[in-house]
């Protein structure tokens, strides 16, 4: 898929910056590839492994806080309720990036 967007430069630098990070280009496959975008904390914690505790305060401050300022998502921090808003050039990206190697597996 190619995005019809217009191009603009600091559009794709933020997809970069999100996907620079291995544990967020699993989040954002994984809600990409979720039935309805949608998704929990706890589920989350679930796709990243590892110490859980550890896992939900780099979620909860670090990676959940940047999608959502990116506007990758939106995060209601009461409920823990997670949407993945689409993003056309964060898609394309990922589809360029799968040629080469699972975007998932890092």
């Amino acid at each position: 898929m190619v995005s019809s967007e217009s191009p603009d430069p600091s559009r794709l630098d933020r997809a970069f910056e999100v996907l620079s990070d291995a544990q967020r280009r699993r989040l954002v496959c994984y809600l990409i590839e979720s039935t309805d975008g949608s998704s929990t904390v706890e589920e989350l914690c679930d796709v990243l492994d590892g110490d859980s505790r550890h896992i939900e305060t780099r979620l909860r401050h670090v990676h959940l806080p940047r999608l959502e300022a990116m506007s990758i998502i939106d995060y209601d921090e009461r409920t823990g309720a997670i949407r993945y808003s689409n993003n056309v050039i964060l898609e394309d990206v990922l589809d360029c990036c799968a040629r080469y190697c699972d975007p998932i597996d890092g």
